[in-house]
Formats: structure tokens, sequence, C-alpha cells
């Protein structure tokens, strides 16, 4: 490949910008975000419509196929034009063991083919560990909305999250407690391929248990030994798997008090 073609493309529309250029809390930062609420809210008011749409495969299969094609997007973007943090253009520090890659794959999969077991992992993971990066996109700072790496962040995170309520609302998936050893379990193979990948492989930060890519400020009060690091994110991960589940059963228990009163009247008479 042309060494000017390369260049063109780390200056243009996939390459990079300064440091700086995209700022945590700014408008570009809530756009994503209020986005994908918008689309939760929109989805959830229309389920019974969109579930009755003759096309309403259709609508998965390109959701499904947009997320793998960012999945693609991103190692092709590596590849060809660099990873911009001064690593040449290798795959190597860039191998699929992050989790929000694996809950991306997961969602197109689940879209695809409406899998309830990858439904399983993606609705634990997804509404814990995959707020993370919507909150904190460190890895944005020198790619703002004038670069194609902002938007391949964005939906690589973001849909994942949504698809994982469009199969709750349109499709009926249910979150199940009795489920949640299969997050664990994919977690726990995950952990251990990226901890080996981190030992043997230069500049690897795989799942952030080493290296300073966690965002402003929140490596610094972290250990550098990944063994620490998994130390701390372990327990912290199972509190907020405890939370995703107290949430759902208060929502469920408000809705079986709902339903109760709404049909103690008709009972009665």
């Amino acid at each position: 490949m042309p060494e000017n073609w390369v260049e063109f493309y780390k200056d243009g529309f996939f390459g990079y910008g300064e440091e700086g250029d995209f700022t945590y809390f700014s408008f570009w930062h809530f756009l994503p975000i209020i986005v994908l609420i918008v689309g939760i809210v929109l989805t959830y008011i229309y389920r019974d419509k969109i579930s009755k749409l003759k096309h309403e495969k259709t609508i998965r299969f390109v959701l499904g196929c947009l997320m793998l094609l960012m999945e693609l997007g991103y190692y092709w973007r590596v590849l060809y034009v660099g990873p911009g943090d001064g690593v040449s253009h290798t795959l190597l520090t860039k191998l699929p063991l992050q989790v929000c890659e694996w809950t991306c794959i997961f969602a197109a999969l689940m879209m695809l083919t409406e899998s309830k077991h990858l439904f399983d992992i993606d609705v634990t993971v997804c509404l814990t560990l995959g707020i993370a990066p919507l909150l904190l996109p460190a890895v944005l700072t020198n790619a703002g909305p004038a670069y194609f790496r902002y938007y391949q962040y964005w939906l690589l995170h973001i849909l994942p999250i949504y698809s994982v309520f469009y199969m709750m609302f349109v499709k009926g998936y249910r979150y199940d407690i009795k489920n949640v050893y299969k997050p664990i379990l994919f977690l726990a193979v995950l952990t251990i391929l990226s901890m080996i990948a981190n030992h043997f492989i230069p500049d690897g930060s795989y799942m952030y248990l080493q290296g300073d890519d966690l965002g402003e400020g929140l490596t610094k009060i972290l250990p550098a030994n990944q063994f620490l690091r998994f130390a701390i994110f372990a327990p912290l991960t199972l509190a907020l798997f405890g939370l995703e589940y107290l949430v759902f059963f208060l929502i469920r228990r408000a809705k079986s008090k709902r339903e109760t009163k709404q049909s103690s009247p008709s009972q009665e008479e």
C-alpha cells in the first residue's frame, strides 16, 4: 500500500485530531447517550407495533450487521491507519480481548439468531460494565465528531445496550438471576486470556488490568499489578450484578402491585 495513501487517511476522516479534540461532558459526549435513551423510550412505546411489523426481522438484521461492521471497522482502521498511540500498525496489542468488543459481537449474533443464551450474557454485562465506557470514553480524547473513530466508538457501545432493551421490549425476553452464571463464566474466561496476553505482549492492557487508559485520574488510584486490579474489579463487578438484580426485582414488584390494584375492582364486581 502506498505510504501517501496511509498518510491521507491519517489526516482525513479516518485519522486523528489533536489531543483534547473530544472532551468529557461536552455536547458531543452527551449527544450519543441522549440518542440511546430516546431510542430505548421510543422502542418501549411502540414495542407492540414493532413486534407486528412484517419486516421486524430486517430491523434486527440491519442492527446486527451494523454492530459487526463497527467491530470490523475498528480493526481495519488500526491496521491501515494505525492505533494513534505511537505503536506501529499492528494488531498485536489490539486483540479482541475487551469486554465491549465481545458484548458487541454477542449482541449482533443475538439480533441475528434471537439467541436467549447471548441475551443472558449481554443483559447483565451491558447494563452494568457497559455503562462505564459511556461515562468515561477515555480513548476518544483525540477523535471528536469530525472523525470516523468517534462514530465507530459510540455505535460499538450504545447499540449492544439498545439491542438488549429491544429484545426485552419487542421479543419479550426477560432478565433472570438464575442465568447470572453465564456472564460470570464469560468474564472469567476472558479475564484468564487477558492476563496471559498482558503478561506476554508488551504494552498490552486487555480488560484494563494494567496500563493508564481507563480515563483521567481513574488509574492513578489503582495498583499497576494486574492481579491486584483483578482483586478490585472482581468484587466490584459482582456488586454491580447484585445492584442490577435489585433494580429488576423492584421494577417487577412495583409492576406486580400495579397489576394487582388494577385487577381488584373487577374481582369485587
